[in-house]
């Protein structure tokens, strides 16, 4: 019995997000040396970021409220797998049934984005094995491959998740208002991360990079303008575990 046209677009679907995941992983492989000033700027930032770490961390302790929790709670589901998938369920399907195939696409693309992203972030935090900052080892405290909630901290998952969609919407947006709101929504999730005392800051510029070089290369080779080359990089050095990020794909 031939397979209904649903299973065909949904098996096309899983193919090309593993497809793009697989591309993602595999991009350091492709680095080529135009990515060099990406890769020491990024890692420049990263450091002073690093530098900082526990600074931001106090301050933002010292700014606690009961009004400042109850809006935690709100931009934290921004973050959330669920609530995102969720609503890009809800846009693709709005897409379907008022044809508008642009819509719908764009919550595909996000959908292979939020994957692509997240696994690549989530081989990071294994790799990585940053304790989080209420486990209160300090910032500079890593256990590599020892997988416990408490030292997957780097880069962080709502962060990555945030800015891989928001980049894509974004990106297929003519619309600066789109753009802003998308990118401000994303932001939120990072600094609620920090006040939630659940990452680092430079875990949340790390993982803000990754989400939003992989959004972008998403949507930029559905334009077929995607060139060979990147991604978000490991970097370790004595006392500080962190990323780059490289820019051309």
């Amino acid at each position: 019995m031939a397979c209904c046209n649903p299973c065909r677009a949904q098996d096309g679907i899983v193919k090309e997000t593993l497809n793009r995941a697989g591309a993602v992983l595999s991009a350091p492989a492709r680095i080529n040396s135009g990515s060099a000033l990406w890769l020491a700027g990024i890692s420049a930032g990263g450091l002073l970021i690093y530098s900082a770490d526990g600074q931001i961390r106090n301050a933002f302790k010292k700014n606690r409220s009961a009004a400042n929790d109850n809006t935690s709670r709100v931009l934290e589901k921004f973050g959330n797998g669920g609530y995102e998938m969720g609503f890009l369920g809800v846009y693709g399907g709005l897409g379907y049934l008022f044809k508008k195939p642009e819509l719908s696409r764009t919550a595909v693309l996000a959908f292979e984005s939020f994957a692509a992203a997240n696994i690549a972030g989530t081989l990071l935090k294994c790799a990585a094995g940053r304790y989080r900052p209420y486990a209160g080892r300090g910032k500079g405290s890593f256990r590599p491959f020892k997988l416990k909630t408490c030292n997957t901290s780097f880069p962080s998952g709502h962060t990555t998740s945030a800015f891989s969609i928001a980049s894509v919407f974004s990106a297929r947006s003519e619309s600066r208002a789109v753009s802003v709101a998308a990118y401000s929504m994303a932001a939120g999730t990072a600094l609620q991360r920090i006040y939630a005392d659940k990452h680092w800051s430079s875990e949340v510029f790390a993982a803000a990079a990754l989400g939003t070089v992989v959004g972008r290369w998403i949507v930029s080779k559905e334009r077929g303008q995607a060139k060979p080359s990147a991604l978000l990089l490991p970097v370790y050095t004595p006392g500080y575990a962190g990323a780059a990020a490289v820019f051309n794909f």
